[in-house]
């Protein structure tokens, strides 16, 4: 079985971590994780081996693009060229994975298990002091 074809989507941002970690599939903008052929542990970021049964037959899928905040922490403090303060945490996939990630929204009306979705997002700058573009997820409105 062929892997699909996964197409980077956000100019711009690192080209690796754009190629390994973003898709704009059939269904639109979705990060690329895996999926174990063998168990069907649902793994992000992509690792090559199953955690659960270490088998290595392992394929590319989207993940959800939906899911719910599971924790956050508001940065006030980081190395150059970041902007602070920006918001980080963890979201809960309805899949079983768990994505350290940006948090968009006001972190004042952020909640335990709220629903948030992914979106593509500017995140930090680079050397040159240009918007870095990436992702994050951001609770509905």
């Amino acid at each position: 079985m062929n892997a699909p074809e996964f197409l980077p989507i956000v100019p711009g941002a690192n080209p690796g971590l754009s190629k390994d970690y973003l898709t704009n599939g059939t269904k639109g903008f979705a990060l690329l994780g895996q999926a174990c052929e063998i168990c069907g542990k649902s793994l992000f970021p992509k690792t090559g081996v199953c955690p659960v049964c270490r088998s290595t037959h392992v394929r590319d899928c989207a993940m959800p693009t939906e899911g719910v905040l599971y924790s956050w922490s508001v940065v006030h403090v980081a190395p150059k060229p970041w902007v602070t303060p920006y918001v980080i945490g963890y979201v809960d996939l309805p899949n079983g994975v768990r994505v350290f990630t940006h948090i968009g929204g006001n972190p004042e009306n952020l909640k335990v298990d709220m629903p948030v979705h992914l979106e593509p997002a500017e995140v930090g700058l680079d050397a040159q002091g240009q918007a870095r573009p990436f992702f994050r997820f951001t609770p509905f409105q």
